[in-house]
């Protein structure tokens, strides 16, 4: 029954400490992860001191709570806006659910305002309506699910706006969700602040829109930020920049849109370590060979690993290939190409050790360093170098995988911490590493969420033949 509790923040740090005092009173065993976007006041100091672990993450709430459930290994995951209040009646109501949760896995809490009034009491007797009507609820109701539906609706949404309305939709259509009729508590302060009925007139046309297929990114301009957050995310998950639903920049390898790293300029060229496994049927992708058999599964790793090299392929940075079994170096090759690559063979041991090692020499070379894996056919010059930028400010960054590993680790210093008793190919590696991180006081960024291919449900459909 252990519950995971992400909370997506940007300068809350006046309203987070009402809720994590309630969430201190639970009365089960939970482990809260701030996942915040960027605050330039004391939320951060706020969330720490009060016994929750921070996880810094690309802006954007949809990125930001995919980030912070990607840090968490517990069964069941519950996501609340900061500004939200979970008091005794839904604590108590919480506990029972996880006692008996039902067969959906998935459920949402009541919607109450944090004021009275004959007004507000008309928008929640207009959610409870809509809730009725049309299925849907939004985030600030809370959505309590299991890990297991996080992840097989592939996580939530990310788009700019309505992320909550979509990830519902999607737990509809996926085998549904229950409703506690016990309430999470919403703050009225949008109400407050822009007028109650011009901010409602505007929720009801965004929701329409938003039903009749209006791109999500046009009605976002409609949709004031709070706390000098930017309406539309960047790629990079930093302010500003142009972006499409999928949070990346146009075009696959492209570096529009990418935060060029000090070093760059001054021509020390960081390295990049590409991790690959000689292709040979039997050895690599076993879970996914299980489905469809040891030569399918080889093709499909030649043909990922091939394309990230492509798309890593000529950027600023070296890039080395660092490959499994040491003898196989002609083999990968003749599998991914000569041009612009150097190689090299992985050292003995465990995964750690090996990706330790492989960090440490680069990093007698290299000012900056990162290591990929060739099982993630997202990855491309743009997180590349985003993850080389934020090594600018941080010693380390991850790339939080959706099954609780990371597809890419940068260092500016060796940290053999971080490889060290780890629980390699577990949903718990990204949450310990996390964890090593912190007891080391290294500073910590995280990439959005991508998607390892272990399993025939993780396969871009481009990818069967």
């Amino acid at each position: 029954m252990e519950l995971g509790i992400v909370i997506p923040t940007l300068n809350e740090a006046r309203t987070l400490p009402h809720l994590l005092h309630d969430l201190g009173k639970l009365p089960l065993p939970a482990r809260i992860v701030v996942a915040d976007g960027g605050s330039d006041d004391d939320t951060i100091e706020v969330a720490r001191e009060m016994g929750a672990r921070v996880v810094r993450a690309p802006r954007g709430r949809a990125r930001q709570m995919n980030v912070g459930a990607a840090s968490l290994s517990t069964p069941w995951i519950l996501f609340l806006h900061a500004d939200s209040r979970v008091p005794t009646r839904t604590r108590q109501a919480l506990w029972e659910w996880l006692k008996a949760p039902s067969p959906e896995d998935a459920a949402y809490f009541a919607f109450r305002l944090d004021t009275r009034g004959v007004w507000w009491s008309l928008i929640e007797w207009g959610q409870r309506i809509r809730e009725r009507v049309t299925g849907l609820a939004y985030g600030d109701q809370g959505i309590l699910l299991s890990r297991r539906r996080w992840q097989s609706v592939g996580g939530i949404p990310d788009i700019p706006l309505m992320e909550d309305v979509e990830f519902v939709r999607r737990l509809r259509k996926s085998g549904g969700l229950r409703r506690i009729g016990a309430p999470v508590i919403t703050s009225a302060r949008r109400y407050e602040q822009e007028g109650l009925i011009r901010a409602w007139v505007r929720n009801a046309a965004l929701i329409t829109l938003f039903g009749m297929g209006v791109p999500t990114r046009a009605l976002a301009r409609f949709y004031p930020a709070l706390n000098g957050g930017p309406k539309v995310p960047s790629p990079s998950g930093d302010p500003g920049g142009p972006s499409d639903n999928s949070g990346r920049s146009p075009g696959r390898g492209s570096t529009k849109g990418s935060t060029e790293p000090r070093h760059e300029r001054s021509g020390e060229a960081p390295m990049v370590l590409v991790f690959a496994k000689a292709p040979e049927p039997g050895r690599v992708k076993t879970r996914l060979a299980a489905d469809l058999g040891e030569d399918e599964a080889a093709r499909i790793y030649r043909q990922m690993g091939r394309q990230v090299v492509d798309q890593l392929r000529g950027g600023p940075f070296r890039l080395r290939v660092c490959h499994t079994p040491p003898h196989a170096e002609s083999e990968v090759r003749e599998w991914l190409g000569d041009e612009g690559l150097e190689f090299t063979p992985q050292a003995s041991g465990d995964l750690g050790r090996r990706m330790h090692r492989a960090l440490e020499t680069a990093l007698s070379e290299a000012p900056r360093a990162c290591v990929v894996g060739t099982d993630a056919p997202d990855v491309d010059q743009v997180l590349v170098r985003n993850a080389l930028a934020r090594l600018a400010d941080h010693d380390v960054v991850f790339g939080p995988a959706r099954d609780g590993g990371y597809y890419l680790v940068g260092l500016r210093r060796p940290a053999p911490e971080l490889f060290r008793d780890m629980p390699w190919s577990t949903e718990q590696v990204l949450e310990k590493s996390l964890e090593a991180a912190a007891r080391s006081g290294l500073s910590v960024a995280t990439l959005p969420m991508l998607s390892d291919v272990d399993r025939v449900e993780d396969l871009p459909r481009e990818y069967l033949s």
